[in-house]
């Protein structure tokens, strides 16, 4: 029984320290990811703003309309079926 115990505890701490690692892992990396992005070396370079003395026009709004199609009759007039020959 004690060792029944004892196996248990161990596979309960391999399980922690793998969370740990995994865990560590990720925010590890995503914190480099962070950093860099506000150093500027990993994020794309942003483009050159235009002045801002410039009239915005307004911009043209398309909308896409489906026309609605009458629904298709797959079934036609029933046949007469004779059994005579």
């Amino acid at each position: 029984m004690p060792n029944l115990l004892a196996s248990t505890l161990w596979g309960g701490l391999y399980l922690f320290i793998t969370f740990i690692l995994c865990f560590g892992g990720v925010a590890g990396f995503r914190l480099l990811q962070r950093r860099r992005s506000s150093t500027g070396t990993f994020s794309e370079q942003k483009p050159a703003e235009k002045e801002e003395t410039e009239e915005k026009k307004p911009r043209e709004v398309y909308y896409l309309v489906e026309k609605r199609k009458k629904p298709k009759s797959d079934y036609s007039r029933p046949k007469k079926i004779s059994f005579d020959d």
